[in-house]
């Protein structure tokens, strides 16, 4: 691996409460929620991503050609037993498995978050890898759109502690929203399909209907 890999923690292993049903494996275009947002990312500068799932998911939600040579490279499936705890414990059994290639930045993405182009996230890559060899010592570069940081978040090794501390459903998004000691920096977007999330009906209705223009 690369001293200046920046690897991706995919979060795919949700409860999907408010949708009622898996929201990844839910029809988008030719091809999944999941698999959509799998395959920009694989298409990405990202290094590799490591995909959070549930224990027992059989993957059927990822299109075939992903499981071919040369995308399957890529990516690799992270089994999570605890998962249904909470979102916390998907992002630690993703961390686990990340800190094994010693990279120099974890970038967190949610799996319900297909329309994320890989120009925002080459965009976001960039800008950490020349953020991290000026000062060292930045704990994480996040996305933002109309001023708010949200996932995408590349996070530095030194950060990992306090994802560590994150506890039942809490995300990494806690540690640059609320008040604590990590001071990161911050990249503004101005499209936000980028950061659609589809996490309930109606906006799977959206979804749909925006897919090939995005």
């Amino acid at each position: 691996m690369d001293k200046n890999s920046v690897i991706a923690i995919l979060l795919a292993a949700g409860s999907s409460n408010r949708m009622g049903q898996n929201k990844i494996a839910l029809p988008l275009g030719s091809s999944t929620i999941g698999s959509y947002g799998l395959r920009q990312f694989i298409q990405s500068n990202i290094d590799h991503i490591f995909v959070v799932t549930k224990e027992n998911d059989s993957l059927d939600w990822i299109d075939r050609d992903l499981f071919q040579f040369p995308n399957r490279d890529y990516w690799s499936q992270v089994p999570c037993g605890n998962a249904f705890q909470g979102q916390s414990f998907s992002l630690k059994c993703g961390l686990t498995a990340a800190l094994k290639m010693n990279p120099l930045g974890i970038m967190i993405l949610l799996a319900d978050q297909p329309f994320l182009s890989i120009k925002t996230i080459n965009e976001l890559h960039e800008n950490y890898i020349k953020c991290i060899s000026e000062t060292p010592e930045i704990p994480f570069l996040a996305a933002s759109f109309h001023g708010i940081p949200r996932p995408p978040i590349v996070f530095s090794a030194n950060t990992v502690p306090d994802l560590y501390m994150l506890n039942g459903d809490q995300g990494a998004r806690v540690l640059i929203r609320k008040q604590t000691n990590l001071e990161g920096l911050l990249v503004e977007f101005d499209n936000k399909w980028d950061f659609f999330d589809i996490d309930t009906k109606d906006a799977y209705e959206v979804a749909k209907g925006v897919e090939f223009n995005n």
